[in-house]
């Protein structure tokens, strides 16, 4: 290299470095200045940072606890359709189809499960032990015991299982869920796909989730868990940090479309606390029954009522005879409180209500709104009734109303809102007249409208606006010609005639 070639290369690194200095310099201020216009949060200090702990002391004391439940139950077995053919019965010589007792063939089912108590009782989910005639309790030494059912709740999916081992068994304390937090660590332990004792730790992702079990029941108030949860999972606990029971994993979401992983379900221990007692018992459990059919407040519904934020159970109806409506409570009324509780939602109102047994007498605060829309509030003593009381499924058959057009209508139709009302058919009229019901049915719905955006739809029928009945135009005129642009409004519908009444919320164009 040439004396200049060196010198060259110098002047290029001195500028590099000056450079370096120059924008260290200056990049500071720039920042500086760019956060000094906004009100940042401080930075945490050192202590707030998350130490993740080591799980093996806690697993150590936990897994003794937990047992594999093996399920038997006998089912029938299949039969080859050329057996029950007239031509072929002869080869197989065979009686009549039906006229033989049917083949059964054993049938087993495996899941988890854990002591609660040094004499042998172990919690686990209904669905482990569904149908079964016998049940083989596997404990983590690798013994065996035969169980006996003592009750289930099918209900919240939980069983009660007994067995007895000749010695104390290790329990497994139960916690407080409702206590449990958002965001803190959880441990499942179980045998799922036939892995033993395995264990798998997250933390409670959610609370108050809803599902929906078989027979369309909604059993809300689920822990969710970002904890693995597989098949064979089911009935084993969910663990606090300080290795209490917070929850049985029950139910987890399986991909399709979407791909889905690391989302289970765990029943919050607490609701199970409140029936073993009936459990053992009896070996049933029986809830408490309100008689009321409820959902969330919307935004919209809280303005109407004058409340700060959407919180509460709207009363959407009240079954005839039932504790609610002996008690004063009504169509539109919302639950603010259970015993002094205060209802989180509607969800929240269902599992107040079913940790209550019937004939418990509660006491309900309700916000309550007159005909013109002016909120009130009451207190009412309610004596429960049994669940299952005045419930009726969905109803089938229901007589169809001949359809009119529009032309033959003599009173014209009535713009407003951002819908058209229009008189009822005769046919439907005659159908509301039977359950003591008047309105005006909707035809057209403007679907830029905020009626259409909360779901409001043609063919509805409109019983009252604003807690004025609408049994014809004239009154549905009259109901909506003081609304004001923007006012919320309240109206009770009909989907379908013979069909629940609805309340709906929307802001008036």
């Amino acid at each position: 290299m040439s004396r200049g070639q060196f010198a060259v290369i110098t002047l290029m690194m001195m500028v590099a470095v000056l450079a370096g200095v120059l924008v260290a310099a200056l990049v500071p201020p720039v920042m500086n200045a760019q956060a000094g216009g906004l009100d940042l949060a401080p930075p945490p200090p050192p202590s707030a940072a998350v130490v993740v702990p080591s799980f093996a002391d806690l697993a150590e004391r936990a897994l003794p606890s937990v047992v594999r439940i093996t399920t038997k139950a006998f089912r029938e077995k299949g039969r080859d359709p050329l057996r029950d053919h007239p031509f072929f019965r002869r080869f197989f010589n065979d009686e009549p189809p039906g006229a033989e007792k049917p083949d059964l063939r054993p049938e087993y089912m495996g899941g988890s499960g854990f002591f609660i108590t040094a004499d042998g009782y172990l919690l686990t989910n209904k669905h482990v032990v569904q149908d079964g005639e016998e049940f083989l309790v596997r404990t983590y030494d690798g013994k065996e015991y035969k169980a006996t059912l003592v009750g289930t709740d099918p209900y919240i999916d939980v069983a009660l299982l007994k067995v007895d081992t000749g010695e104390p068994v290790p329990p497994l304390p139960l916690g407080d869920s409702d206590g449990a937090r958002v965001g803190e660590w959880v441990m499942a332990i179980g045998h799922p796909v036939m892995l033993e004792n395995t264990v798998t730790v997250g933390i409670v992702s959610g609370k108050g989730r809803r599902l929906i079990a078989s027979g369309n029941l909604d059993v809300g108030s689920y822990i969710q868990t970002d904890a693995a949860i597989n098949r064979g999972n089911s009935g084993g606990p969910l663990i606090n940090a300080r290795g209490e029971v917070i929850g049985i994993n029950t139910a987890i979401i399986r991909g399709g479309m979407a791909q889905i992983e690391g989302i289970g379900f765990a029943l919050p221990i607490t609701m199970v606390k409140d029936v073993l007692d009936q459990l053992v018992e009896t070996g049933t459990v029986k809830r408490g029954w309100l008689g009321v059919t409820v959902r969330a407040v919307t935004d919209k519904a809280a303005e109407f009522y004058g409340l700060d934020s959407p919180r509460g159970a709207l009363v959407e109806s009240v079954a005839d005879g039932s504790p609610a409506e002996k008690a004063g409570v009504g169509r539109g009324d919302i639950i603010l409180a259970v015993d002094g509780a205060e209802v989180a939602d509607s969800n929240d109102l269902v599992t107040k209500i079913s940790r209550h047994k019937p004939g418990d007498s509660i006491r309900l605060e309700l916000l309550t709104s007159d005909d013109e829309g002016k909120p009130g509030r009451k207190t009412v003593e309610v004596v429960l009734g049994e669940r299952g009381e005045g419930l009726r499924g969905q109803e089938s058959g229901s007589e169809r109303a001949p359809e009119e057009k529009s032309e033959e209508r003599d009173e014209g139709d009535v713009s407003a809102l951002g819908f058209t009302v229009a008189p009822v058919p005769d046919g439907v009229r005659r159908l509301l007249e039977r359950e003591g019901l008047a309105g005006v049915l909707v035809v057209e719905v403007d679907p830029k409208s905020d009626a259409f955006d909360e779901g409001l739809q043609k063919g509805n029928i409109v019983l009252s606006v604003n807690g004025e009945p609408t049994p014809d135009l004239e009154s549905f005129r009259k109901a909506v010609a003081g609304i004001r642009s923007g006012q919320v409004v309240r109206m009770t519908v009909l989907t379908r005639p013979q069909a629940d009444q609805r309340l709906f919320f929307f802001r008036a164009p």
